[in-house]
């Protein structure tokens, strides 16, 4: 048995050298198509645009305890009677969410942009400080869409198709489960431009929550005055009386406060370094790619037949 295991051994002995001696043999081959690949891949690394990345650090922006406490013990009559006074902290919550849908994109993020400057860049002059775009997409000389697609798509991009196409993959939101912080970035070729876009997106995150909480502030309000009017049950009125103070309260806050949902911690700013493409990388990737295909290629010739 023993003598048996030691053919074995030298028998693995034998293919281990026979590959390796193989590979030396076809080391032309080998090196030829790793070469290949490495100079497609700088290349490849070459044309690729710098992207740069805008951030921000935000805090939710929470109302005194006093007012939660007052919402928490009134939310039960309150949403039978239709108004929501839900708790504070569930705001920033909803405000990522809505940062990230498509009606925020198409009312507050698209009208305040360049469709062009999202659609059809292809990269940014650093030292005019221009962007540059696809040429095949859009005009800038003429300002129009040029663009050659097929249906459902346009020659002038709609909304949805930014959206989905653009808008998600340049948006970044994390959240710190500890602090509870919010990190929020725009990738652009145009560090001017990531800046510009994040400071829309976090403005406008403030403003239209705020406008949609005193419009909603504001109804309550009315509708609890009318109904106070009607109503002779002195609990009942003590109850409403409560409700109208807290929404006094929720207008006021709406009010007096810029910072409605997020405080900024850090502000957005535009980066002097790019944040991609990594080119070293890619192309240390590539070769090393280029370089298996190649060893896997020969020694696929080989096991099939042997001779050659």
């Amino acid at each position: 048995m023993n003598h048996t295991s030691n053919l074995d051994t030298y028998d693995d002995e034998i293919d281990l050298r026979e590959i390796f001696l193989l590979l030396l043999k076809k080391k032309i081959f080998i090196g030829l198509i790793t070469f290949l690949f490495a100079i497609s891949s700088i290349l490849y690394s070459i044309n690729l645009p710098n992207i740069y990345t805008s951030s921000a650090i935000l805090a939710p922006a929470n109302v005194d305890n006093s007012l939660s406490s007052k919402a928490g013990q009134l939310s039960g009559l309150a949403s039978f009677s239709g108004i929501n006074i839900g708790e504070s902290g569930t705001k920033s919550e909803e405000a990522i969410e809505r940062i990230k849908s498509y009606d925020f994109f198409s009312k507050y993020f698209l009208p305040n942009i360049k469709l062009e400057n999202l659609m059809a860049v292809e990269e940014w002059d650093h030292k005019n400080d221009n962007v540059i775009y696809n040429e095949n997409e859009y005009d800038p000389v003429k300002g129009i869409w040029i663009r050659d697609v097929s249906y459902p798509k346009k020659t002038i991009p709609s909304a949805q198709e930014a959206y989905e196409e653009k808008y998600k993959k340049i948006l970044n939101i994390n959240v710190n489960k500890n602090t509870g912080f919010v990190s929020l970035s725009i990738d652009h070729e145009s560090p001017m431009v990531a800046k510009k876009w994040l400071d829309i997106i976090i403005f406008n995150i403030n403003e239209s929550m705020k406008s949609r909480e005193k419009l909603h502030a504001e109804n309550s309000i009315k509708y609890l005055n009318e109904t106070s009017d009607s109503i002779n049950i002195k609990s009942v009125r003590d109850v409403i009386s409560n409700l109208l103070e807290n929404q006094m309260q929720t207008l006021m806050i709406a009010y007096s406060s810029n910072d409605y949902v997020f405080k900024i911690i850090e502000s957005p700013i535009a980066p002097e370094k790019k944040s991609a493409p990594a080119r070293a990388i890619i192309c240390i990737l590539g070769t090393i790619i280029g370089g298996l295909i190649s060893i896997t290629i020969v020694l696929i010739q080989f096991f099939r037949n042997p001779k050659l």
